[in-house]
């Protein structure tokens, strides 16, 4: 899901010792200590390690199940909910809600759980997470997946931004704005929310029927989440990472939607940038191949990984 899906919604690290758990099982979950906050984690699965970073911001791992028990068939998954995210706690410093602090977080998850080369999933907001883990810590990827990313430029994120403003029906937006008028939303409810959210997502699927199967959830205190992501602002208004991008050397899969605006616009432009990259365009799909379909999405990862 594209960062600014949420962000009309939404009011808009050091290193800290971390508490390493004991005996890490293959399928699993809990809480650790990363940079002086609780984060969630949970394992699922055997084989290579590999981190999946979600999408967002202020989502969590959870609309990646049960899609991604397909993977874990084959590899060892570990997701996590961000800071600030899903399970993980909010009470946190605003001065670490930024594009490094949730960068190190990674970096200090894969250590905490005793990991050392492991292959790297980020899906749309976690694709822009993914790739500036792959340019600070390049040593520690063996495969790097960019599903359904955000560009790596502001400039490419506004005309991708540009084109899916331009799918909004009339219909959207009369539902839209009964939602933004009901008394549940003046309440700020988490099922209003979820309501406006997966509406906005209406747009980025190509068989919209499919729109129930993407299972979001939304906490009580989705707004008090959301709002300590209005920091990230500062590290949004204007980036471009192409210049790092071409220094990458690891093994990297892009993999897009057919029906994404970056299908043909940031995919291309990345896989032209990145060096030995693979650029997937998965038919009949939009920003959720695994959900749309998931047998040529796993089957591309499962390949590529090989």
């Amino acid at each position: 899901m594209k960062i600014s899906s949420l962000f009309w919604l939404i009011p808009v690290l050091l290193l800290i010792n971390c508490k390493q758990p004991e005996n890490v099982s293959q399928d699993e979950e809990g809480f650790l200590t990363i940079n002086g906050s609780e984060v969630f984690y949970k394992t699922m699965g055997s084989g290579e390690p590999m981190i999946v970073i979600h999408g967002g911001p202020v989502l969590d791992h959870s609309y990646f199940l049960p899609h991604f028990e397909t993977l874990a068939q084959n590899h060892r998954l570990i997701f996590y909910d961000q800071r600030a995210c899903g399970r993980s706690s909010l009470e946190i410093d605003s001065a670490t809600m930024s594009i490094a602090g949730f960068t190190d977080d990674i970096e200090q998850l894969r250590k905490a759980l005793n990991l050392e080369k492991v292959d790297i999933l980020g899906h749309s907001w976690g694709g822009l997470l993914a790739m500036h883990y792959a340019i600070n810590y390049p040593e520690n990827i063996d495969h790097l997946i960019l599903s359904n990313s955000m560009p790596a430029s502001t400039d490419g994120w506004q005309q991708e931004e540009a084109q899916l403003a331009a799918r909004i029906t009339r219909e959207d937006s009369l539902e839209r704005a009964n939602i933004m008028a009901s008394e549940e939303m003046q309440q700020r409810k988490a099922s209003a929310i979820k309501k406006l959210m997966m509406l906005s997502f209406k747009t980025q699927f190509h068989d919209k029927s499919k729109l129930d199967s993407l299972n979001i959830y939304i906490p009580d205190d989705f707004m008090q989440r959301s709002a300590k992501f209005s920091h990230l602002g500062k590290d949004l208004m204007s980036f471009n990472l192409y210049d790092d991008l071409r220094q990458l050397n690891m093994s990297t899969l892009i993999i897009y939607g057919k029906d994404e605006p970056a299908a043909s616009l940031s995919g291309k432009e990345l896989e032209k940038i990145i060096p030995g990259s693979k650029l997937v365009v998965i038919e009949n799909s939009g920003h959720f191949p695994f959900v749309e379909q998931p047998e040529a999405y796993f089957g591309q990862i499962n390949s590529f990984v090989k």
